[in-house]
Parts: C-alpha cells; structure tokens; sequence
C-alpha cells in the first residue's frame, strides 16, 4: 500500500478495528521463478500490530478482525509485494503469493553513487523528518532508531530529493506507544512543485509502558490523534454517524474562478452512499469531485494555524479529491481502496507517520480518561483516611513542585504544555504547588497566592483530594500518583460548570 501526499504529505492512514470475531487467513509465499517456498518471510497487515512470519514450508496464518486490510510480504534480497485481504477470503487457505528477487544493475549502482549526498543527515536530515514524521507535537515525541540506514540522493537537473532506506526504519513513537518498523519504499520532494511523496509499509508494535502515568499518557494522545482523523472519518462514514461524531461535509466549487463552498442537507446522498449487503462495504462517489471535511469537535493544532494562518483555528479543515466520476470503497473496519485514487490536502496531509494508529486501534477501550470525563458525572468521593506522617508525605511538602508538562482535555478542547514547549496551547510557567505538613499549602499562579487545604483519600496515597480557597472554592482530585524525591506525578480531575476537566500532569520540584 503506498502512502502518497501532495501540498504536504498524504501517509495511509490507520483505522480503527471493530471489536468483532474476526476471521483466519492462510497461504504460502514463494518465489516467483523456482517456485520454491520462503521461510521466514514476513507477512502483516499494513497499519497494524497484526504480523507472522512463514514456516519451513512458507506457509504463513493470520487471524484478522473483521474487515479489508492490505497485506505485505518482505523478504531480504526480494521485493516487497501486496495482497488485498477481506472478510471474503476467511477460511481461504490457498492463497499463493509470488515475490521476486531484487535485480540491481551494475549502471543503477553507478547512478546511484553519483547522485548520493555524502552528507545527506546533515544537510536533509531535519527537512526529512519534518516531512515524514511531521511537525506536531507527537512527531516531535518520535525517534528513528537506525539512521545510517538511510541515503540521500539529490537530482541537480529535477531539482529533486530522494531518500531510500536499506533496511526497515525502526521509529519509536514515545508520544503514542508504539514502534513501527517501517519498509520504506522511496520518499521524494520535488523542490519546484513543493510536492513530497512517500511510500511505505508499516507495522506496529506496542511499547509497554513503566507506570500507570505513561500508560494514560499514551491512552490520552491516541485518542487525541483518534478524533477527527482520517480513520475516524472513515469508520463515522461507514456508520453514517458523521454529524454525530462531529464531522460537517461541504462541496468545493469554481464561481467565476472563485472557490465557493457549498455546505450540505444531506451528506450521504450528495456523496452516493451506497450499501453493498453482500460484500458489507459502502461505495461513495460524490457529486463534486472536491470534498471539504470539517471536525468540529476539537481546534486546530496551535503549530498547524502558525504554518498556515490563513486557515481557521476554530475547526480542522482537511480536502479530499476524487478523479472525476471516481470513487471509493469503505470496508466496516474503516479501511478504504483505492487509496491512490484521491489526494488528501489540509489537516490530515499535515498529520503524518507522528500521528498515525494502527487499524486495529479500538477508541473505545482507549479512552484513558475515568468514566468521568466521558460522562461529566464526577463519584462521589470516598471517606478520608486519617493522615499519618510517613516518608511519603515528607517529600511532598519538603519542596515546592513546578510544572514540567500537562496535557488537559475540558469537554471538547484539548490543551497541552510543556515547559520551554513551542507547541503549549496553555501557559502553566507560573504554576506552583507548595504542600505544607498541616494539611495546607499555597497555590502560585501568575503572581496571584491562593491558600488550599489537602488530603489523602486512600492508604496507598494514590488518590489526593485539594481544596483550592478562591473566592468560590475549588475542588480538584488528583489520582495515579506516583512520587518520588524528584519527580509527582498524577491525573487530575475537577469540575467547573458542571464539566470535568481530566488532565495528566508531571512535576519537579522547583
């Protein structure tokens, strides 16, 4: 499957697996000229964590959720080949997949070498990653692993830059949870056009987490880069739940060469939305080939309104374009073909392989939040436990506690800061705590004192509540902390106007 973007980058997007049965997949991987079986090649499904590798005999079994998926076979020294898979092919136990050997030339190694960069990390390294790992704030949470496996070529008469990969990168997303090893194909920029493209075959793997902090940490940012994605899209498409998810849809159109956007009564009809009950897919083919697709829940990325001011920061707005009189296919997991068939510009181009899920990401059980942030109904809260003096409670108030990073979601707006960040959507730098032994402390924020009352709500001391003396006080909860002499940190819950806020937050001491 090949990840292709224009103005930015499109990256094939993941979509979210339905909690279903699923169905098994066999077959056997051969080469394509002795016809003489593989061992050890590797078989996945694009864009998840859902892979195996070919016995003696190269046969290989998979089982998979319910739904389309694209597989990939690779194999040292052959090249990467694909193979379409759906609910229609469960229990198909004879599928044949061919695979030939990579040929490279004597006159093909002597281009190459002309055209390689000798320092290509030093001159095209950052401008690589920005426009394939991207430039949010969970891009920059991400590594690649094996550089040296890269090369930089640049074409002095194209005025163009390629970048091929030896081996498969091996990226560590911190942001997200996970590694992805991915194959990369060639990922080109064509400095006249300003066009990147890049293609790929990725597959993931989950990172497993130090503590209950990283964990929803992780939980937090995935279903941050769940909502209003191109997977999300896709699944709410399916489901005609687009309005219900937060999704608008609108035509572009030329008046008098003007662009004019045309807002919609009835989204499915004007895009054709047609069921098949035999295959359980859903073909749409819109009446206008430019689709504007607004999510309405969240604001745009404070770093995407700075690359692109003239855009609204109100909504993420992302294009869709179809050929003319084309169209696509949706399966009930969200994945979709032809993918080559529309070019994505906008909010999801600006999304790249920093913000990607595998398919089988399920928001549902993500949701790292309490049931309270879902809900906006706070527990009642537990009887207090009686203090004790304890080692614990001796670091907390042996030291004021700055903020180093929160990431706070309040209703449908998402917030984030880190201390020295570019990216922050919210200033903490004059945030403060100072816990004193009487059960008391003061609250620093932007040179204003506020005097706040605190306890322990369980024996662990995992649970804290605070009561904050404004004018009108304040409850807030904290939860999942955990403290060291150095470090507190711990999920925030508080309720103002009858909302939950839920943030994580990490703190040292000042």
């Amino acid at each position: 499957m090949k990840k292709i973007g224009t103005s930015l980058l499109l990256f094939f997007i993941s979509l979210p697996l339905f909690s279903q049965t699923g169905y098994m997949v066999s077959g056997k991987v051969i080469d394509a000229v002795t016809r003489l079986p593989l061992q050890g090649a590797s078989v996945f499904a694009e864009n998840t964590t859902i892979g195996t590798a070919t016995d003696t005999g190269g046969i290989f079994h998979l089982r998979l959720p319910d739904g389309g998926y694209s597989l990939a076979i690779t194999y040292t020294g052959y090249q990467t080949e694909t193979k379409r898979i759906t609910t229609a092919d469960a229990g198909n136990s004879n599928i044949i997949i061919e695979i030939n050997k990579k040929e490279k030339s004597m006159n093909e190694f002597v281009v190459k070498a002309s055209y390689e960069v000798k320092n290509g990390w030093e001159k095209y390294g950052d401008f690589f990653l920005e426009n394939f790992i991207g430039k949010t704030a969970n891009s920059r949470e991400c590594s690649i692993k094996n550089k040296e496996v890269i090369k930089f070529f640049f074409y002095k008469r194209k005025n163009l830059l390629k970048v091929l990969a030896e081996e498969p990168l091996e990226i560590v997303n911190d942001a997200l949870g996970y590694t992805v090893k991915y194959t990369l194909d060639s990922f080109t920029h064509e400095y006249i056009t300003q066009v990147s493209l890049y293609t790929g075959y990725p597959l993931f793997k989950e990172l497993e987490p130090v503590n209950g902090e990283q964990k929803n940490k992780w939980k937090a940012n995935r279903l941050l880069a769940y909502n209003g994605s191109i997977l999300h899209f896709m699944r709410s498409m399916y489901q005609k739940k687009l309005k219900e998810e937060g999704f608008e849809i609108q035509f572009l159109i030329k008046d008098n060469d003007k662009e004019k956007a045309v807002p919609l009564k009835n989204f499915y009809s004007a895009m054709n939305y047609n069921l098949d009950d035999s295959s359980n897919t859903v073909d749409i083919q819109p009446n206008q080939k430019e689709v504007a697709i607004l999510y309405k829940l969240e604001e745009s990325s404070a770093l995407y309104v700075a690359a692109n001011p003239e855009t609204s920061s109100k909504f993420q707005l992302s294009v869709v374009t179809f050929l003319p009189n084309g169209s696509i296919d949706i399966e009930q997991n969200g994945y979709y073909y032809e993918q080559n068939d529309i070019t994505i510009t906008g909010y999801w181009a600006w999304e790249k392989v920093g913000d990607m899920l595998p398919y089988n990401y399920e928001e549902k059980t993500e949701s790292f939040a309490p049931k309270e942030m879902i809900t906006n109904n706070v527990e009642p809260i537990k009887p207090v436990i009686e203090q004790t003096t304890s080692a614990t409670t001796d670091l907390l108030t042996t030291a004021a506690w700055k903020i180093d990073e929160s990431r706070v979601i309040e209703g449908n707006n998402i917030y984030y800061y880190k201390r020295n960040g570019q990216e922050n959507t919210i200033n903490f730098d004059n945030d403060l705590y100072k816990f004193e032994t009487g059960n008391t402390g003061i609250y620093f924020f932007n040179g204003q004192e506020y005097k706040f009352n605190w306890k322990y709500l369980d024996t662990e001391k995992t649970k804290m509540e605070i009561v904050i003396l404004y004018p009108v006080p304040l409850m807030v909860n904290l939860e999942n902390i955990t403290l060291t002499a150095s470090s507190f940190k711990y999920t925030r819950l508080q309720k103002i106007n009858g909302l939950t806020v839920v943030a994580i937050e990490s703190r040292t001491i000042k």
